[in-house]
């Protein structure tokens, strides 16, 4: 045991990086990336539950706009540091006020 935390102390993961299709990748791009999507699904399933009232009226904008994040979730590339960090900055703001809205 003492021998595996050594090693776990000795990585630094600041300096994880990968090349992918000649794109640097760093630590917080991989951690970065996994956050916008798991926000994203956050708000898919948000949404999808807010859906299924019956009440609501605005269903079909409410369907639009989770097949869109579904589109975003499915094509969001982690060497694709725009569209992650509009994620991170636009859309996650977005969901987070949609959901102190209820």
């Amino acid at each position: 045991m003492s021998i595996m935390v050594s090693i776990m102390k000795s990585i630094n993961l600041n300096e994880l990086s990968k090349k992918i299709d000649n794109v640097n990748i760093e630590y917080k791009d991989i951690v970065n990336y996994e956050i916008a999507r798991e926000n994203i699904c956050s708000y898919i399933f948000f949404l999808s539950r807010k859906v299924k009232d019956k009440t609501i009226s605005n269903a079909n904008l409410i369907n639009k706009k989770i097949e869109e994040l579904i589109f975003i979730r499915d094509n969001l590339q982690i060497e694709d540091f725009d569209n992650v960090s509009l994620v991170l900055n636009e859309l996650i703001p977005e969901y987070k006020k949609e959901v102190a809205g209820v």
